[in-house]
């Protein structure tokens, strides 16, 4: 069975870091649950590995389904609830269809999101706000959108650099802030997985709908709890994810068979995997444990 990790107490000093990581990811996990109305505890853990991960994420999934109020959770959690750090920007104004000037609702939003994203990147480019995360959220975004901030952001990142967004041009290129998460929600069940551009920085998750919410007393949320352990433990190059997975897992090569038995049999297929999705998946598995060693699936490692 599959199961989020729960807080442990410690009862010695040389274990504190890793507990403390532990409850920081477990209070995280769950109070980002409590926030969403039909969150799913495999979904968010599914979620918090994949920005580890990469820095931008989609989730997709039908209207109403609690996406757009679990990222708020989850992203006011991790942030301590700063609203500056925590940006929920409407994506495109959909109730622009019924009005005169579609294209000039459009644009003005589009204007403002991308001049928003912009002010959110400098802020997390400010030395002292290095170890703070930033999250910035386009909720119900449209193919526009997927395109403008997700696609062309990816190949972009892909240069390390950021030269453009909608409507903007920048005079020279600046870097993308290692401590900021861009996320965006799209209603729809289907994403072109094809673009090897926006792949290669984004992760989409498909939102499990369910009526079943974890059971999270009030008492058990501590705001702002695990930011710094997530910025000190991201993964993402395939060099630290295997010194990671080699130390965490030292000589269990079993643990990898599920991964390797599936590359075999696409290959008897003459299904060709290219490189980067390797190393993609085994930086995916790598962020699947806490810095300590602690599974964010399962608290078994063989699991």
């Amino acid at each position: 069975m599959t199961t989020l990790i729960s807080p442990l107490s410690s009862h010695n000093s040389g274990r504190e870091r890793t507990v403390a990581e532990q409850d920081a990811v477990s209070h995280l996990i769950q109070s980002s649950a409590k926030a969403g109305e039909k969150a799913d505890p495999i979904s968010i853990a599914n979620l918090y590995v994949s920005l580890r991960s990469k820095p931008l994420a989609i989730l997709t999934g039908p209207a109403h389904s609690g996406k757009s109020e679990t990222i708020q959770g989850f992203a006011q959690t991790l942030t301590g609830g700063d609203a500056i750090r925590c940006q929920m920007m409407n994506g495109h104004p959909w109730w622009a269809e019924t009005s005169g000037d579609v294209c000039f609702f459009v644009e003005a939003q589009t204007r403002f999101n991308s001049a928003k994203l912009l002010a959110v990147m400098e802020e997390a480019w400010q030395p002292e706000n290095a170890k703070r995360v930033f999250v910035a959220c386009l909720t119900h975004i449209s193919p526009a959108e997927l395109i403008g901030y997700f696609t062309d952001v990816a190949f972009q990142l892909r240069h390390n650099r950021i030269m453009r967004l909608p409507h903007v041009h920048l005079v020279q290129p600046v870097p993308f802030p290692r401590n900021l998460l861009l996320i965006g929600t799209m209603d729809t069940s289907r994403v072109d997985w094809s673009d090897e551009d926006l792949l290669s920085q984004t992760t989409i998750i498909q939102w499990r709908e369910t009526e079943k919410r974890l059971a999270v007393e009030p008492d058990q949320i501590i705001s702002g709890l695990g930011e710094s352990e997530f910025l000190g433990s991201l993964v993402r190059n395939e060099a630290a994810a295997c010194r990671k997975l080699h130390h965490i897992l030292g000589n269990e090569q079993q643990a990898l068979r599920p991964f390797l038995e599936v590359v075999r049999l696409l290959s008897e297929q003459k299904i060709r995997i290219p490189g980067s999705v390797t190393g993609e998946t085994l930086i995916y598995l790598a962020n699947s444990w806490t810095k300590g060693g602690i599974g964010l699936f399962d608290r078994d490692t063989s699991n």
